[in-house]
């Protein structure tokens, strides 16, 4: 089964952030229910009055301190229930060498872009459970693959981040499809990027992410190259 499926609610963690809103704008514009837990509820005023008069929705869940746990009853609420989850959760950063880098700074790393990803697992897989084609996907980026100096927390984080899903993966048997969609080059307009050689356009992401959702044939891993660099 290809192309546009039945509409779906669709979690979005991280639909705050930069290559969330992507998603969150690109889902909501075709039809879908889009669900974004947020510590920053306000931050998402500017998408809802963009998006406003589609064809989807789009729910801001405000988040506590408590994080994804105490989101999900809310979640599953929803009208349809939520029957994918996509996660872009963590981002780009460049510091010190990796021996040199602070405990604090660290464990901040393991925090935001890895445990983040864990917790939100934890919380959501749950909700899946008993849809049509339930799917989970996660964000990840070059990182995962390649060394690079100034950036090891990301590198280090970005391939446990791979391994997690792999594990939960072949653990989970309710039929949830787990995917990892590997961005290998900047997105365009975002300024953490410092001259990048290739940079991918929000269409690539758009649709990147939207082809899995759409196709339950998608392998586990998909890597998106810039369409000029195919």
């Amino acid at each position: 089964m290809t192309g546009e499926t039945t509409k779906r609610t669709v979690v979005a963690a991280g639909g705050a952030g930069f290559l969330g809103r992507i998603v969150v704008a690109d889902l909501v514009g075709r039809g879908h229910t889009v669900a974004v837990p947020t510590r920053r509820p306000t931050s998402l005023d500017d998408l809802a009055v963009h998006l406003a008069g589609t064809p989807g929705h789009l729910v801001v869940v405000p988040l506590d301190d408590a994080g994804p746990a105490r989101a999900a009853p809310a979640l599953a609420r929803l009208d349809p229930a939520p029957s994918a989850v996509v996660a872009a959760l963590g981002g780009w950063s460049i510091g010190p060498r990796l021996l040199a880098v602070a405990p604090d700074a660290w464990q901040r790393a393991l925090d935001d872009h890895l445990t983040a990803h864990l917790r939100a697992m934890q919380a959501y897989v749950p909700l899946l459970a008993g849809q049509d084609d339930p799917v989970y996907v996660t964000t990840n980026g070059a990182a995962a693959d390649e060394p690079m100096a100034g950036s090891g927390p990301i590198n280090v984080t970005g391939a446990a981040q791979r391994m997690l899903l792999r594990v939960v993966a072949a653990e989970e048997t309710d039929g949830v499809r787990f995917h990892e969609v590997s961005f290998l080059a900047a997105v365009a307009g975002d300024d953490r990027n410092l001259d990048p050689e290739a940079e991918l356009g929000h269409g690539e992401v758009a649709d990147a992410v939207r082809g899995v959702l759409d196709d339950p044939r998608t392998p586990q891993l998909v890597r998106v190259v810039p369409r000029g660099a195919r």
